[in-house]
């Protein structure tokens, strides 16, 4: 099987999905009304799990500052995952034969999103337990939101190159809910975010795959991408792929919408891509000259189906560009203003092998060195893992390189790399490094965004089927019970692993690696002068 070229008019989907974005034939689809329950129901679903499965890692009772408390903690988070796993798949069950099974895999697939983060979010809090400081207590970053949010319940201004709305956002919360500890609602914040990052990575690729796909790539992504230490950052970059993606598809296929909704279609891609950028905008940094390539193909792409599409994709381009500058064009300039801010903050990740960014250690490498890390690989210095990568992206590229997603994946790699040699080869001559490394997690993203699609690609070829190009690649049909219940099943399964690996890595440790975050918020003093429960033989020190 061969993607279909850009302009050619997509295969309209032959299921009752999320819609794709196109307007098939009004038999193939269910009316509206039903649509949206369905939606509402799918992200519900998610959020519910999510949030409740947070709020039972808080009945974990242990001290999370021995070790033995951290592996009890673990183990009774796994027990409990297990016990709710077990019930959501009788409630899959029980929806499939009542309702249908495209309706049950679809509540299956969010609901499993769901758990997944909220067992992330349920051993943040277990690391926290006793504590009102959130990771890193009022130390660096941390220390550095909560002062702004101080300043902002001052009237006093802040950063006026940092995206305010996150600051905004905490200020607002610990004035309305922690009344003078911000901490505290920080520690909440984060522990929410983390909570609903599974839930909305995954809805966000709903917008393109079917849903066990989306929830394999979601996953997958999720646990190396995602960081509990800031949640506020790493969620935009998972959401923004497959979002821009679909917007490329718009652009594609506007001839086959009126004014009217091209108008109101860009001005609702301009108040989402608005609010990711105020509230992190350093992937847009990253992602622009990719973006930009993105843009022109897809001009190109709308042109080919004649002049009319043409000017309809630039009326929706033009009302997003237009509504993103109203509502975000003042923070932009500011951006723009202090673009040559220097950043010399050195770092462990600053001075390691440019090429490799599969794993990072930030500024917290626990016990590897330079001369130890990166880990060397099998072939030729690269390992067996990022050889998978590269062959991923090279079948995705054969088989889709005409869809929109592969091509902004694939652009926001080529973009990401361009911007992280620039700036480290200028690193000596300048003594900067403006935050080159964080491109790693761009790139790692986006390869296994592209190992994803290349998996799909290949099911979809064995299957003889072909691929719609507006970005919207729903496989028509609901794959058979055993078939969706073997994938989930093993889904779960990842999710609890992976889930319990990345949790452990934040258990207080006194070392110099990620634990070192929530063993400070157990070593600072509180803000009443009191020590937190599980301080060390009682005893903490104030904030420097």
């Amino acid at each position: 099987m061969s993607a279909l070229p850009l302009a050619r008019t997509p295969v309209a989907p032959e299921s009752t999905d999320l819609p794709s974005g196109t307007t098939p034939p009004a038999p193939v689809r269910p009316a509206l009304g039903r649509r949206s329950v369905l939606v509402a129901a799918e992200a519900a679903a998610g959020l519910l799990v999510a949030l409740g499965f947070t709020w039972i890692g808080t009945t974990v009772s242990v001290n999370p500052m021995t070790r033995v408390g951290q592996v009890s903690g673990l183990a009774a988070l796994q027990l409990r995952f297990i016990l709710v796993a077990i019930a959501l798949m009788v409630a899959w069950l029980a929806v499939g034969r009542w309702l249908s099974r495209s309706t049950a895999l679809r509540l299956a697939a969010s609901s499993v999103a769901g758990l997944a983060s909220g067992l992330y979010a349920a051993g943040i809090a277990v690391a926290l337990r006793g504590t009102w400081w959130p990771l890193n207590g009022a130390h660096g970053d941390s220390l550095q939101l909560q002062d702004w949010a101080v300043m902002i319940q001052e009237g006093k201004p802040i950063s006026g190159v940092y995206p305010p709305l996150f600051p905004y956002l905490l200020s607002y919360w610990t004035e309305y809910l922690n009344p003078d500890r911000p901490g505290a609602a920080l520690k909440v914040l984060t522990l929410l975010l983390t909570a609903v990052a599974g839930p909305a990575v995954y809805l966000a690729w709903r917008l393109l795959l079917p849903p066990l796909w989306s929830l394999g790539i979601g996953l997958a992504s999720l646990f190396p991408i995602f960081t509990a230490a800031k949640p506020y950052v790493d969620i935009i970059l998972l959401v923004l792929v497959p979002v821009f993606a679909r917007f490329i598809g718009s652009l594609i296929n506007a001839g086959r919408r009126s004014t009217r909704t091209a108008l109101l279609l860009g001005a609702g891609y301009g108040v989402v891509f608005a609010l990711f950028f105020l509230w992190y905008s350093g992937w847009f940094v990253w992602s622009a000259p990719g973006a930009l390539a993105c843009l022109a193909l897809a001009l190109v792409g709308a042109g080919r189906a004649g002049r009319t599409a043409l000017l309809r994709a630039g009326v929706t381009l033009a009302t997003t560009g237009a509504v993103f500058l109203l509502l975000a064009g003042s923070y932009l300039i500011r951006l723009l203003q202090g673009s040559g801010t220097p950043d010399a903050y050195m770092y462990f990740d600053t001075q390691t092998e440019p090429a490799y960014f599969a794993m990072w250690l930030g500024d917290l490498p626990g016990g590897y060195t330079h001369a130890t890390w990166p880990i060397p690989g099998e072939l030729g210095g690269v390992g067996v893992f990022v050889l998978l990568l590269v062959a991923g992206v090279g079948v995705a590229l054969w088989l889709g390189a005409e869809l929109p997603v592969v091509q902004v994946a694939g652009s926001f790699m080529v973009s990401a790399f361009l911007l992280r040699y620039w700036f480290a080869s200028h690193m000596e001559r300048d003594q900067l490094v403006q935050l080159y490394p964080r491109t790693s997690s761009e790139l790692l993203y986006c390869s296994l965004v592209l190992c994803g699609m290349a998996g799909y690609l290949l099911s979809r070829k064995l299957a003889g089927r072909t691929a719609a190009a507006d970005g919207a690649l729903r496989r028509p049909g609901t794959p058979a019970v055993k078939t969706a219940g073997a994938v989930l099943c093993a889904l779960t399964l990842f999710s609890a692993l992976a889930g319990s690996a990345t949790v452990d890595r934040f258990m207080p440790s006194d070392q110099n690696n990620l634990g070192r975050l929530s063993w400070v918020a157990h070593t600072d003093q509180l803000p009443n002068g009191k020590c937190p429960k599980y301080a060390p033989g009682g005893h903490c020190e104030p904030p420097k």
